[in-house]
């Protein structure tokens, strides 16, 4: 078994959010190479962990890395937006004591490390095909998507991560292209992003990752299933149990703060409007702020640069 390139991201910062109790169960419910879990595990007495990730590949990692901790931890293949079934199945009926959910791919799935090729996730891909999705085994592909989308369909995809000049640029090139051959890999792709935002001189390159962003999270549903995931974390927690959350871009950072600040309770609508109704207080934001990784983690691991950890308590 290839050994995990990935490195686990604010590995301090997380450990100390859940506020580990000996004993307690946990919930990585993105194990990837099982970076995390192996933390939880370690750092306290007796804690378990339920591991969770919908991508097979990656669950042999897991299982290599956490196999020592024996019966302590349970691997599941889901999505965590499916954790209370997941829950329901493996018997567990009381409240866990913390959850931690790591957004976006892993390095290992990036470079196609675990399935021997890489699904498209970088613009770097080449010949990767361009698949762009989490669960191998799903039936959307990015490449479906620029093949099958109406034109106003593919504005509103790449119009979360590019701004207008750009959407109309980019959503031009792809149909002009596909009425003449598919987009099928990566390097197909990059060159038509490149070619259509060439304008950008110098900075063309991180446009290209922000319509390669808008993709991916178009074919994983990425910010519904976050929302899911949360609300989710939240219901399986026993009161005072933690729930933190990595995420890595401005979609998911404004995603997280809004539903934690909405899980907090309070007046639905204006908060000056008489006789607004009260939402019930599930959480409480224990850092108004989310957390950023230090200097030195940044330039030890770049891939942790945009990460921020939120972190909030059952009450």
């Amino acid at each position: 078994m290839t050994e995990p390139e990935h490195v686990p991201v604010m590995p301090d910062e997380v450990i100390e959010a859940l506020a580990l109790q000996p004993g307690g169960l946990y919930v990585d419910a993105t194990v990837g190479a099982g970076g995390h879990s192996q933390l939880i595990l370690e750092s306290c007495p007796g804690t378990r962990v339920v591991a969770i990730d919908k991508d097979p590949t990656m669950l042999p990692l897991a299982t290599t890395r956490l196999r020592r901790y024996g019966d302590r931890v349970r691997l599941v293949r889901r999505g965590f937006e499916d954790l209370l079934d997941v829950l329901s199945e493996l018997n567990i009926d009381s409240g866990i004591d913390g959850v931690v959910i790591d957004c976006g791919p892993s390095r290992d799935q990036l470079a196609g490390r675990t399935a021997g090729r890489g699904r498209g996730f970088s613009m770097w891909g080449g010949d990767d095909p361009l698949e762009m999705s989490f669960d191998p085994d799903g039936g959307r592909t990015a490449a479906s998507l620029l093949h099958d989308l109406s034109e106003g369909e593919l504005r509103e995809l790449f119009g979360r991560t590019l701004r207008g000049g750009e959407v109309r640029r980019v959503v031009r090139a792809v149909i002009r292209e596909r009425e003449q051959r598919p987009i099928r890999t990566a390097g197909h792709l990059t060159g038509l992003l490149r070619e259509a935002l060439k304008y950008k001189g110098p900075g063309v390159d991180k446009r290209v990752a922000a319509a390669y962003l808008a993709l991916r999270i178009a074919v994983n549903d990425e910010l519904e299933v976050l929302r899911r995931g949360i609300d989710a974390s939240v219901e399986a927690l026993r009161p005072g149990g933690r729930l933190a959350v990595l995420t890595f871009q401005g979609l998911e950072h404004g995603l997280v703060r809004r539903r934690l600040r909405e899980l907090e309770g309070g007046p639905i609508g204006p908060p000056r409007l008489v006789g607004a109704p009260e939402r019930e207080a599930k959480m409480k934001v224990l850092e108004r702020s989310p957390r950023s990784p230090t200097e030195e983690e940044k330039s030890r691991n770049p891939a942790a640069r945009s990460a921020r950890l939120h972190v909030a308590e059952r009450v």
